[in-house]
């Protein structure tokens, strides 16, 4: 009997006897592979209970009946298993899975499409993705919820990851296909905003470092001129001698937006003439019966002077004050005891210069 080169079917030959025996026989292979849908694909032996008209696609290894089927279409017509071999191209859908899968040659896969539930390697909606941009969207407006659905935990989180530190993660947008603002991790880890007027040279308009969480704006100003801070912290280099002032050594520099040739670890030395925001906390080992601070200006003017006496509990001193400094001025932080001997360090210090104009 000749049988259709694709689906197998029989076929009706001239002067056949009985004729309507293989016209029934091609109509049941169709209603078997037509709009094909398997109840499941994760079964390798077959059920207990079939029912008439059941399709499955084989687990592999196939046993008990569907032994040697690996992968095979297994229907129930009449009482028995039938197995049907697919061609390449072929979808089903899978019943408890919810997902559509496509034969390869060699084994169901994931088919692109609705509901699929696969991986895609390129998806454009209203747009053409390519292999730069897999997923290209083109529309009024997107949306991302939390999971209402499912439900989920009520988060939306979204995630950009990048290789390495000197690769880039970040948010680009643009003006006719010209970039003019961006945040992220562009080249560091730094957290950054920058913009840009022509898409090619670009200004950092603030910059957050990963470690402090200092935050710098270094083309905001005020008072037309930026703002500047330089941060330090920690005096356990500091030697105090009984009633004697002394130059804090700064063990730490946190932040210096100054450069180094404006800070030694000791003396500040101004830059640029305008008005600075200087402030220092100070505390002592101990108990001293008194102790003060000031800062040296040029190395005789104080400025900021406090002093703590007859507190045997308190020992920590805070000054501030805001002053002009001319370029070339320099600036320390003066600071001694009355504990009746010397102290190395201190428990805590903190200091900090900012220009304000």
């Amino acid at each position: 009997m000749e049988r259709t080169p694709l689906l197998n079917l029989p076929m009706i030959m001239p002067s056949q006897a009985q004729p309507h025996v293989t016209h029934n026989e091609a109509l049941m292979a169709l209603d078997g592979i037509v709009q094909l849908s398997v109840i499941r694909r994760d079964l390798a032996v077959p059920p207990s209970a079939p029912e008439a008209g059941d399709r499955y696609t084989v687990a592999s290894p196939g046993a008990g009946e569907w032994e040697g089927w690996d992968h095979r279409i297994a229907r129930f017509v009449d009482g028995v298993w039938t197995r049907v071999e697919p061609v390449a191209g072929w979808l089903a859908w899978v019943q408890d899975e919810a997902l559509l899968v496509a034969w390869n040659g060699s084994a169901w896969a994931a088919a692109a499409g609705e509901g699929s539930g696969g991986a895609f390697g390129q998806v454009g909606v209203n747009a053409s993705a390519d292999s730069t941009n897999k997923l290209a969207v083109k529309s009024d407006a997107a949306m991302f919820s939390h999971d209402d659905v499912t439900p989920g935990t009520g988060n939306m989180r979204m995630i950009a990851n990048k290789a390495s530190a000197a690769n880039t993660t970040s948010f680009l947008f643009q003006t006719g296909w010209q970039g003019r603002a961006e945040f992220g991790l562009a080249g560091d880890d730094d957290f950054r905003v920058k913009v840009s007027a022509d898409g090619t040279n670009w200004k950092d308009a603030l910059v957050i470092d990963r470690g402090t969480g200092a935050v710098a704006m270094p083309h905001t100003e005020l008072g037309g001129t930026s703002i500047k801070v330089l941060t330090a912290q920690g005096t356990t280099g500091t030697t105090m001698a009984h009633s004697t002032y002394v130059d804090q050594i700064w063990d730490t520099t946190s932040r210096n937006d100054f450069g180094a040739g404006a800070w030694n670890g000791t003396t500040f030395t101004t830059p640029s003439s305008g008005v600075y925001d200087l402030s220092a906390v100070l505390s002592c080992n101990g108990a001293p019966s008194a102790a003060d601070m000031y800062f040296n200006k040029n190395g005789s003017l104080s400025l900021g002077f406090m002093k703590i006496t007859n507190g045997s509990a308190q020992n920590t001193v805070l000054s501030r004050v805001v002053v002009a400094l001319a370029s070339g001025d320099t600036v320390s932080v003066k600071m001694r005891q009355n504990s009746g001997s010397s102290q190395t360090g201190l428990s805590s210090a903190a200091f900090s210069i900012m220009r304000l104009g």
